[in-house]
Order: C-alpha cells, then structure tokens, then sequence
C-alpha cells in the first residue's frame, strides 16, 4: 500500500520556518467582496464557539450611495496593547514578533480584556470560560504556513507580512497604497492595516448581528453593548 502523502507540517522543514520582526496582516478593502470566507475558516481552524468570531466581517451601508461596503475585523495586535495592561492574571503577553497571545492556564476569565479592547476582538468562550482572539494563527506561520484567514481569502484581500522587514512585498504594498490603522486615535499601535479604509466605517465598526449563548435569541450588538432584538 503507498505511503499517505505527508499533510503541510510534516513536510516543512525548519529551514522552510519563517521569523518575523513584527507580524502584520494588511486588508485591502477595494478587493473584500463579503464572502466570509475569512470568518468561517477561523472557525473551523480554531474550533470556535457557536456564536463567537475571532474574524468578523461587516457589512456596512455606505453614506453616500445605496451599496455595502465591508470590513473585516480582527485582533489588531497592538503594540501597545491596552487588553495586556488591564489583565489581573497576566494572563495576556506579546510575542517575540509582536504578536499578543493568551495564556490559557492563566485566565480567570473576568472580561477586563474585553472591557479595555477598542476593537471589540477579545471574546469569552462559554465552554472553557477563558478568553480568546486571533493570534495570526501561530501554529501554522511558525510552520511556514499562512493564517487561515489569509490562505482561504479568493481574492486576496487579506496579506500576511512582515511589517519591520522594508524588502517584504506585503509591507512595500502598504506603503505604496498607504495603508494605514483602524481607529488610529486609539493610539495603539495596531499590527493590522487597511486600504482604503473611510472614518465612517468606524463608528459603524462594533454593529452587528450574533447569538446570545444563554438561549440562542439574536442580539444586536452596539458599541460593546448588547440588546435582544424584539
């Protein structure tokens, strides 16, 4: 019987490893087309919770003609990140790269996180009670892999790079289309830049629709606020 093919990260080697300075996702906005494509495979990648997202993608009416724009939104990765700061346990810490992670072992799960988070990317998952967000998917670019956001994006609407790097294509493209931060008065520092990105979008950004974990009632969700709909 032949040998099953090796799946990626047996077949990547250390040499094939890369190292970043300072990881960064650039999101160009003219080519999101609204697929969640992003949304779904970080679920599946993550095994997260029925109403919880690490990746959302909005659908924002425009201002100024009758169509939608959209807007992924994810853990900014902030270099001066305000979730580390608030957390009790020390539980948050950052990355050699940049990138801020949760240590599991130390959440207690209290929300201040989610409280100090201007992006309303941290989440609590209601089967483990510990708080949780993106992380550039760690496990697969420590491997040479792509984040899954990224490698299933259909139009390439979402790069991985290194922003520290001048020689990395990703970051000589957000220069050349001056990419720049969500809610840059945050002062955050985030390691996630956008083209095209309108202020209008901002205060649109924390609106949407998700499941209330309690009894599965929609709710709509307004600046970290939460109300059934009736």
């Amino acid at each position: 019987m032949p040998a099953l093919p090796k799946i990626p990260w047996e077949s990547i080697g250390p040499e094939h490893r890369l190292d970043y300075k300072r990881a960064f996702m650039l999101i160009d906005l003219n080519r999101c087309t609204g697929c969640h494509s992003c949304s779904v495979s970080c679920k599946t990648e993550h095994e997260v919770p029925l109403g919880n997202f690490r990746m959302r993608v909005r659908y924002l009416e425009r201002p100024d003609r009758p169509t939608l724009a959209f807007l992924p939104l994810l853990c900014m990765q902030c270099q001066d990140a305000p979730c580390l700061k608030a957390c009790p346990t020390e539980a948050i810490g950052r990355l050699d790269d940049g990138r801020v992670v949760i240590n599991d072992e130390k959440c207690c799960g209290n929300k201040a996180c989610i409280a100090a988070c201007p992006y309303g990317a941290i989440s609590i998952n209601e089967e483990t009670s510990k708080a949780e967000k993106c992380d550039f998917c760690t496990h697969r670019t420590e491997i040479g892999l792509a984040p899954a956001c990224v490698a299933s994006c259909p139009t390439d609407a979402i790069r991985f790079g290194d922003l520290d790097d001048p020689q990395d294509p990703v970051t000589q493209e957000a220069q050349a289309k001056q990419a720049r931060p969500f809610r840059e008065d945050a002062d955050t520092a985030p390691s996630v830049l956008y083209v095209d990105h309108e202020r209008w979008m901002e205060p649109k950004s924390n609106l949407g629709v998700r499941l209330s974990p309690e009894d599965d009632d929609i709710i709509y969700e307004q600046n970290n606020l939460s109300s059934k709909i009736i």
